[in-house]
């Protein structure tokens, strides 16, 4: 009966490539209103509540459970059933695999984000992961929303894992929550000089710490100078690094982390999700080898090294612990953070402090309009960008993400004009 289920709801979500481009006019039939009316009541029939269910901890129905959790945070599906069942499963959590584990609390910090402390609170005691108990930690700590919670967690994080004391999981968990205020930022001018990546391509994407908030992205031309529209003005689009699950950079399907990443050009989806636009390839450290990361790697320098990432950055930022997340999530495990556009239903959001700008899992995400009669793309952010990375070379070179403060708006071009200015001025 459950592979029925499987090949009924197939069609829906198959990552194939029916998306499709004919000279300048892009396509996606994922996008048709005749689509999603069929799409979105299949992914609650069967994708959610089927799977929900299955009886726990048996084996194979903790994967049918589990497959729920994104389809749950894609659409931001609450209701009291789902609330029971997730209830539920965390009376069955002690005796469900880690990765269970992790990804019942992921769905809870996205979707309930102080309903189940109790729970949470109980599986981290329990928990002998490192990711697991780090999430549980992340759910209760709420990035310092109860920081009540802070001696609880550093007693059990050394009494539990006192023989892990490097395990990079733990070192963020540590770092995150025994930090003091957020360090001032060093000056933009630096970093948007061409001494830095000289000769490359550089995308900046400049964020909120609340990532609610929609940042804004530019591109700097291997000369150093900054690509400007037909107008004269610098360009720029809007951008969104946050995740669904809003959960911290180091962890899995977590914000879009600060710090540099290598860009290695232009590649096609074959996800519906992220649709038929071209998307811009991006790698942290550890997802690559460091002497495909680095400018200049040392001759037969095969292992990463914080050294190699810091002597990138300008003196001025070489002490800037926020530019070195990627560094850490990379170290962390995290994987294929891309910059790409999106043919997910914005109306999921409405309501949302970020609509109609659409989450992804943690990619920097640009907003894209596609026409509900025909599914032709109409509107597409994430063209301008690709369109501005190749007027400024061959995309190869590097990304790099900076939050500009908790400050409650989207970025805007203002918020970094003078320094881009001032950094042209020597040119």
């Amino acid at each position: 009966m459950k592979k029925r289920f499987f090949y009924i709801i197939l069609p829906f979500l198959c990552f194939t490539s029916l998306c499709y481009a004919q000279e300048s006019v892009v396509y996606s039939p994922f996008t048709t209103a005749d689509f999603r009316n069929q799409f979105n009541p299949a992914l609650i029939k069967w994708s959610i509540l089927n799977n929900m269910k299955e009886s726990l901890p048996d084996t194979n129905n903790q994967y049918d459970f589990q497959s729920a959790f994104w389809p749950m945070e894609l659409i931001l599906y609450k209701t009291p059933y789902v609330y029971e069942r997730l209830a539920y499963a965390f009376s069955k959590a002690d005796s469900c695999t880690p990765e269970f584990r992790r990804g019942l609390v992921e769905v809870a910090y996205a979707n309930w984000p102080d309903q189940f402390r109790k729970q949470v609170a109980r599986l981290m005691v329990q928990a002998d992961s490192p990711k697991v108990f780090a999430i549980c930690a992340e759910y209760l700590w709420r990035d310092g929303k109860f920081p009540q919670e802070k001696s609880r967690i550093m007693a059990l994080l050394n009494q539990k894992f006192d023989t892990m004391q490097n395990n990079p999981v733990l070192m963020m968990l540590e770092q995150r929550i025994g930090a003091a205020d957020d360090p001032s930022l060093p000056p933009l001018t630096d970093i948007f000089s061409e001494q830095f990546a000289p000769g490359l391509t550089v995308m900046y994407s400049f964020q909120r710490n609340d990532r609610d908030y929609a940042g804004l992205v530019i591109v700097r031309k291997p000369d150093g100078s900054f690509v400007r529209d037909s107008s004269g003005q610098i360009f720029s689009v809007p951008q969104l690094a946050r995740s669904i699950t809003n959960l911290p950079f180091y962890l899995t399907n977590g914000n879009t982390p600060q710090g540099i990443y290598r860009m290695s050009g232009f590649a096609v989806s074959s996800s519906r999700f992220i649709g038929p636009t071209p998307n811009i390839q991006l790698s942290m450290p550890y997802e690559i080898r460091v002497d495909s990361f680095l400018i200049s790697p040392a001759p037969g320098d095969t292992t990463w090294g914080l050294d190699g990432y810091k002597d990138l950055l300008p003196p001025s930022w070489q002490n800037y612990q926020p530019v070195y997340q990627s560094y850490y999530a990379g170290e962390c495990g995290r994987t294929a953070i891309i910059a790409h556009g999106t043919t997910i239903d914005q109306n999921y959001y409405q309501g949302q402090i970020y609509y109609p700008q659409t989450p992804s899992q943690g990619c920097l995400c640009a907003h894209e309009v596609w026409s509900p009669e025909t599914g032709q793309r109409l509107e597409s952010d994430q063209q301008k960008l690709d369109d501005a990375v190749k007027q400024a070379g061959n995309g190869i070179g590097y990304a790099v993400v900076i939050d500009l403060g908790d400050k409650k708006s989207p970025v805007k071009l203002e918020d970094i004009l003078p320094y881009i200015r001032e950094a042209e001025k020597g040119l």
